[in-house]
């Protein structure tokens, strides 16, 4: 295989949508902390955040309620120190003295506060009620998929993000964080968590809700390929994190010295929406000051890595392949003289 390395060969490329990009130290800054959410094309759709994320109680949650009908005047249940709170039944509701059966199921603390007043102003001129969640029961989200320990994690009032969850649940190593799926009511949205964890794009960690289920996915296309005049060729998974050109190149043993030529070191790629074209990115490592701009050059998934043959070792190939049938019949003219002697 072979690819061009100057501009007269390049030139009849760029006609058929390859851009060829020379990376230096001058431009180096432009692809060094490239966005790799927008490279991967991943597509995602994360669910929108409400403004303010409210708890709503449930089925099994326990509650705690208290009254007072005056300063420093607490209900009677508060008084005799009674610490057990209601809990709500599973028709979503809850006994209370004096007001009956409250509805508490799909309310928040300060809806069921409200109503609570409002039935005690028949027995108390102006009851002042607080509630809270005792003990959060009612609502779970599940993570499923390459995590460590897959299964529920119960919600509470402080709003669960999406990299919560992870933390809690933790990942396998062939985790990809770049296509982590939330299924929520029929609909599942596909988020790039790997974007918020590198570049902080805050929709790509979004709230969770009750019932979500969070699945992440196998790495599947998250590696590159590795071609070429290099110790051994291959893909090589970029696992969770973020790899660079030079990790990948050592990784896969380096170039190979005598046959490599250091002056086409080619990186394929091919951005989001850009059809059938594709960007080549081409770096020159003669001098070795030039593998700090492949330490700061971001891998992305599905990228191909090219090393070009050295002109030297192309002739030597082929002068083989010409001399070696003229070889085997010198060694053989001079097998059969030696027999003969």
């Amino acid at each position: 295989m072979r690819f061009p390395l100057g501009n007269s060969g390049q030139a009849e490329l760029t006609e058929r949508g390859v851009n060829i990009i020379r990376v230096t130290s001058k431009n180096i800054a432009l692809y060094a902390d490239t966005k790799i959410d927008l490279v991967r094309s991943v597509a995602s759709n994360p669910p929108q955040d409400a403004d303010v994320y409210v708890y709503a109680v449930g089925v099994g949650d326990q509650l705690r309620v208290r009254t007072w009908a005056g300063p420093e005047r607490q209900s009677d249940a508060e008084q005799s120190g009674i610490n057990e709170g209601p809990v709500v039944n599973e028709s979503g509701e809850f006994f209370y003295p004096y007001v009956g059966m409250t509805k508490a199921s799909g309310r928040s603390v300060a809806q069921i506060r409200e109503a609570l007043e409002e039935s005690l102003r028949v027995y108390i001129a102006n009851p002042q009620v607080e509630v809270d969640v005792q003990e959060f029961r009612a609502h779970n989200v599940n993570a499923l998929g390459q995590v460590s320990s897959p299964g529920p994690t119960r919600l509470t009032n402080v709003p669960l993000r999406l990299l919560d969850l992870i933390n809690v649940a933790g990942t396998t190593a062939d985790a990809d964080l770049g296509r982590v799926e939330i299924r929520r009511k029929g609909s599942v949205y596909t988020v790039n968590l790997r974007s918020f964890i590198d570049y902080g794009t805050a929709r790509q960690n979004p709230v969770l809700l009750p019932g979500d289920v969070v699945f992440v996915p196998a790495s599947g296309d998250n590696k590159v390929f590795v071609f070429g005049e290099i110790g051994t060729a291959g893909e090589l998974s970029l696992g969770s994190g973020r790899m660079t050109l030079t990790e990948v190149l050592a990784e896969k043993g380096g170039l190979d010295r005598t046959r490599a030529d250091a002056r086409g070191v080619f990186v394929f790629r091919r951005p989001a929406n850009q059809g059938n074209g594709f960007d080549v990115y081409q770096f020159d490592l003669t001098d070795a000051t030039a593998l700090m701009i492949t330490s700061q050059f971001a891998m992305a998934p599905m990228d191909v890595v090219f090393v070009t043959t050295d002109p030297i070792a192309r002739w030597n190939d082929t002068g083989v392949k010409l001399l070696g049938p003229v070889s085997s019949i010198v060694n053989a003219r001079a097998v059969a003289k030696t027999l003969s002697e």
